[in-house]
């Protein structure tokens, strides 16, 4: 429990593959939405005191990521990126960017993020009616000097109170970095990979 927002259960229980493209899940909508938001309910208890303090948290930063995403896109995007320690603002994408990598950061969207973010980045994939605040317009960040290292440190870890899960359990580094910039490439229109510092260790495991 408390390890996804209610939003998120709510869309995965749906259609899993709505979350999840590659689960083999099979969709429970036909429970209907009070009986899906029963189901929610228990498994958010699950856990004892860790489930309670985590959903705690999650009831939390739910309240701050409506009262930014309502504030229009400059508070929202500002909002964001705040939550990102500073350090890594000024972190480029240690990996050039290259066809190999654009199509394995692609293939990793795809398995991962394209459910709700939807197959041009504009966060209107099929999760979207199930979320609030919707999934990230990626679009609304051009111009706005969005760093490799900020994109990195969001997939890493998340954002507490939305329907981004973390990433650090699914992908290791070169794969985070890859889709980061699959997602600076074409729907930010401004990589900044393989600028100085670079070399940043990290592995690619196919």
């Amino acid at each position: 429990g408390g390890e996804h927002p209610d939003d998120w259960h709510h869309a995965h229980f749906v259609n899993p593959r709505y979350t999840r493209p590659s689960s083999i899940m099979p969709p429970f909508e036909w429970l209907g939405m009070e009986r899906i938001q029963t189901l929610t309910q228990y498994v958010q208890s699950l856990g004892l005191k860790m489930a309670d303090t985590r959903m705690e948290r999650q009831r939390h930063w739910k309240q701050q990521s409506i009262k930014a995403y309502e504030a229009g896109p400059d508070v929202n995007v500002r909002w964001l990126v705040e939550h990102v320690p500073e350090g890594w603002h000024r972190v480029p994408n240690p990996y050039p960017t290259s066809k190999a990598g654009l199509q394995r950061g692609q293939r990793i969207y795809q398995y991962f993020c394209i459910g709700c973010h939807g197959p041009v980045g504009d966060g209107m994939g099929p999760a979207q009616p199930w979320i609030y605040p919707p999934p990230l317009n990626f679009t609304i960040l051009k111009g706005r000097e969005i760093s490799g290292g900020i994109l990195y440190y969001q997939i890493m870890n998340g954002i507490t109170g939305t329907a981004m899960p973390y990433f650090k359990r699914d992908l290791e580094s070169q794969k985070i970095w890859e889709v980061g910039d699959y997602v600076a490439y074409f729907f930010i229109n401004q990589s900044d990979a393989n600028r100085e510092p670079k070399g940043i260790d990290a592995a690619w495991e196919p």
